[in-house]
């Protein structure tokens, strides 16, 4: 599918008046049948693609946005029946075009939406009966996420350099165009930001439309800033702002996005200093309530934007946990070790997002953020129906896992106890103990916690392979 194409389906589902849809589908289907007629090889199979996607994403979450939303139009919305006799009209086109893999393929994934526990988790929170948004934690295949409702996307250096290693017939003219508009004297980590911000803004345009829907509320990209700098506020300030000002100039206004901040002693001071500016940040490389603390004080004392995260490395958390707890003897310490944020994230929840009345500190300028989940239970124990909206990303082979049986949808997930006896299995790791007591650790001490120096080195590592395939290699 084109990127011409793609707009087209981004213009139908977002922009179109409820009343004007079958019209515009009706349209839609007469020039894609031109096109698949006029039209060999490829460009044959870009048209049956589009014409199943639209198919697709008339029975996906995506018409709750537009089509569907009451507050938008009234009582005009599209009806559920209305959906399906467009749906039904594109893969009736597909079957007459002979293009009948692709009508089957588009039945079935609007069948697996159906059933889908993670577009369970948006429609209810669209509905008002949860308050937990999900998330692609993949730097590639938003839209397919996005039919599922996912509301953004999470980037670091590792997830870009899979994106171009997944697409390399996509991404590697590209990386040759900025190669050669930059020059051969170009700065190696100038060309990475170069080729970051396609990444960025690929996914920065197809949730653009729901950025503006919702008023700057949901539709972000996280963006990565260098790992290498994580002790130089400075440094990473700079490179936000040069960023976000590229990100602008190509979005034609303020940039959907938010810049990854590392949550060391220096990336406070860069989240202070960005959100006073207005440019939202993530904090990553993030496990410690300490760094919770620090984080979320600083962002709601300075913030001049009204979304921020807080990202929660869960894996990167209990794993290390684990192999404290199998060291000191912990039997069941497999098991014990998925319960690591579990207890980190409840307790973070009741401090900093609890109101006053009820023992917090009600701060509302940043959101917490579960990301790395190893399994179903790290989503099924992240829903929330609380004050403050939870956010969760998922990588895509485990929003597979999670949507491979039925599941109920807990409103309160976050609230699971923790069976009798496990915080106190749990204590007996120090790296618990440093990221589940508020004074745990300083903010000087962030950058040495176990779970903290082994990311910030896989990231420099992928970002050290990602520069090198960026020169050329």
């Amino acid at each position: 599918m084109t990127n011409e194409q793609t707009a087209i389906l981004q213009d139908l589902i977002f922009h179109t008046v409820p009343g004007d849809l079958g019209e515009k589908l009706d349209e839609f289907r007469a020039d894609m049948r031109q096109a698949y007629a006029s039209a060999s090889g490829a460009a044959k199979a870009d048209a049956a693609e589009a014409i199943a996607e639209s198919a697709i994403d008339l029975r996906s979450v995506l018409p709750l946005w537009n089509l569907q939303n009451a507050d938008r139009h009234g009582a005009s919305v599209v009806t559920d029946g209305q959906l399906d006799e467009q749906f039904e009209a594109n893969v009736a086109l597909l079957e007459e075009l002979g293009a009948d893999a692709e009508a089957q393929r588009a039945r079935d994934e609007a069948a697996a939406i159906t059933v889908s526990n993670l577009a369970k988790i948006a429609r209810m929170t669209l509905a008002g009966e949860l308050n937990t948004h999900w998330g692609n934690d993949y730097a590639s295949g938003l839209r397919k996420a996005m039919q599922k409702g996912a509301i953004l996307v999470t980037t670091n250096p590792v997830l870009v350099d899979v994106a171009r290693k997944e697409d390399p017939e996509y991404w590697t003219p590209v990386r040759d165009a900025l190669r050669e508009e930059h020059g051969s004297a170009a700065e190696p980590v100038t060309l990475a930001y170069a080729m970051t911000i396609q990444v960025v803004l690929a996914n920065a345009r197809l949730l653009r439309p729901i950025w503006e829907i919702t008023d700057g509320d949901l539709g972000y990209v996280s963006l990565q800033l260098n790992p290498k700098e994580a002790t130089n506020a400075d440094q990473m300030i700079e490179e936000a702002t040069w960023v976000y000002n590229q990100l602008a100039d190509e979005l034609g206004g303020t940039p959907n996005t938010v810049f990854k901040v590392p949550g060391t002693a220096a990336g406070i001071t860069a989240a202070e200093r960005l959100t006073a500016q207005g440019m939202g940040v993530n904090v990553t490389v993030n496990f410690a309530l300490p760094q919770q603390i620090a984080f979320a004080g600083a962002i709601e004392a300075n913030s001049a934007t009204k979304v921020s995260f807080r990202t929660q490395m869960d894996g990167r958390l209990d794993d290390p946990v684990g192999e404290e707890l199998e060291e000191a003897g912990v039997a069941d310490w497999e098991e014990v070790k998925k319960w690591a944020t579990t207890a980190m994230r409840q307790r973070e929840y009741r401090m900093l997002c609890n109101p006053p009345s009820e023992g917090g500190l009600g701060f509302r300028k940043s959101f917490p953020l579960a990301a790395s989940g190893r399994g179903a239970w790290n989503i099924e124990r992240g829903t929330s129906n609380g004050p403050v909206t939870a956010f969760i990303t998922v990588f895509p082979d485990k929003q597979e896992d999670y949507d491979a049986q039925p599941r109920e949808i807990d409103p309160d997930g976050i609230w699971t106890e923790l069976p009798d006896g496990y915080l106190d299995k749990l204590m007996r790791s120090r790296i618990f103990r440093q990221a589940y007591e508020p004074d745990g650790m300083t903010p000087e001490e962030f950058i040495d916690h176990v779970p903290a120096a082994r990311t910030l080195k896989q990231f420099g590592e992928a970002y050290d392979e990602f520069l090198v395939w960026v020169c050329g290699g």
